[in-house]
């Protein structure tokens, strides 16, 4: 008896002594990957069927840099109790587009929109792109997917479309570039016209303490047909913004909401969302100061402006991908840092004296992942889906690992 006792405290005893945020049950591997299907997954998102897709940056063909590869776009289907990969596209040299670093977007049709930062046009900054299936029998048991290029960015046309893209109602595209010819990044329109789609530029930024610079970020619209956004820089400080871009009957017009001083945050970077109540959170990637989260809160002509919570120097550091928000009000995120220093998954809760956070899962840097890529998805069921950029197979892009994508069960 004394024995199975002491045996009883010494395994509890390494129970307490493991970090909070292990709990093997709840996270699965759902694909890792090897080059050849891809390297350096970005951010993922799910159809109303629950399949999951994505992009790679690098990886598969190697028409465009010899060492990193052009990159994939990839599914992921549920098959019962696992997960079906396959690999949709593989970009095929510079003239068709590169590093398609942006996540993508589903049409109502099950049309995937997304961009390359690179290539499309000799010395060009990227493309946009579409991509649609195809039946290859009169059954549809065999689909292809077909790859259109809607769009080529030229030298003065844009550069860096990493941002990601959003529909309006009526069809039309929204995105940004980080740079534009000697500017500092803009906000663009796409409109589809007999077969062809058109560019119009929304706005262009010009830095100083009056404008923003570096739109990172993708577009978010309110009901209202308002457009918002985040900028790395520019502002009054030179540490960034947070925009409104509304239409007017000669254009757009826009406004700044918030610029960053360092004592509120610095750089924000990612997605922004609303809840339900129309208020808009962020994340800041930090710096100099630590990684923070916001609030903007709408008020008769203003905004006002709260931070939400500034992240320890142990808990989820230098941030770069937005919240997803659940049906309580809880937000999740990834970021570097974590128990291990290899990334780590975490939640804020809305508590009675602010927010508190809780680590979900501290990635080793092994099979598992490392560094997450988010925003991450967040299905009906109360689970998580992101990826990691890289782990996985250390021998693939050797001691580094070319990535894996993982779902994470948090209710």
């Amino acid at each position: 008896m004394r024995a199975t006792s002491i045996w009883n405290l010494f395994v509890l005893a390494v129970l307490l002594a493991l970090p909070a945020s292990v709990n093997a049950q709840t996270f699965q591997l759902l694909h890792t990957f090897e080059a050849t299907d891809g390297a350096v997954p970005g951010a993922l998102t799910m159809d109303q069927a629950g399949n999951l897709y994505g992009s790679t940056s690098q990886g598969g063909m190697h028409n465009c840099s010899p060492y990193s590869g052009c990159g994939t776009v990839f599914e992921l289907a549920p098959v019962q109790s696992s997960w079906a990969f396959a690999t949709l596209y593989k970009f095929q040299n510079r003239s068709d587009g590169w590093n398609p670093a942006s996540p993508l977007t589903m049409s109502a049709g099950g049309i995937l929109y997304g961009a390359t930062v690179d290539g499309g046009i000799e010395g060009g900054g990227g493309t946009v792109f579409s991509l649609k299936r195809t039946c290859i029998d009169l059954s549809c048991r065999q689909i292809a997917w077909t790859k259109i290029t809607l769009y080529r960015f030229g030298q003065c046309d844009g550069a860096g479309t990493n941002g990601g893209l959003v529909f309006d109602r009526m069809g039309n595209l929204y995105g940004t570039t980080i740079e534009r010819c000697g500017h500092t990044g803009q906000v663009y329109e796409l409109s589809p016209a007999q077969g062809t789609w058109t560019k119009t530029v929304l706005h262009i930024f010009q830095g100083g303490p009056n404008d923003g610079r570096w739109p990172e970020s993708p577009v978010l619209f309110d009901q209202a047909g308002n457009l918002y956004g985040t900028t790395l820089g520019g502002g009054t400080s030179d540490l960034g913004t947070v925009y409104q871009m509304s239409p007017v009957r000669n254009g757009w017009t826009e406004a700044l909401l918030h610029s960053f001083t360092g004592q509120d945050g610095m750089h924000p970077v990612g997605n922004l969302i609303f809840d339900h109540s129309g208020s808009l959170y962020g994340i800041t990637y930090g710096d100099a100061q630590p990684s923070t989260a916001f609030e903007l809160t709408p008020a008769p002509g203003s905004w006002n402006f709260g931070q939400l919570y500034s992240f320890h120097p142990a808990e989820a550091q230098f941030l770069t991908s937005g919240f997803v928000m659940d049906s309580s009000g809880n937000l999740y995120g990834v970021g570097r840092g974590g128990v291990y220093g290899q990334g780590t998954v975490y939640k804020l809760t809305h508590t009675g004296n602010g927010w508190s956070y809780s680590s979900i899962y501290d990635f080793t840097g092994g099979s598992d992942g490392a560094n997450p890529s988010g925003p991450l998805v967040l299905d009906a069921n109360g689970r998580l889906f992101g990826s990691a950029t890289s782990g996985g197979d250390l021998n693939c892009n050797p001691g580094i690992g070319c990535g894996t994508v993982w779902m994470i069960g948090v209710h």
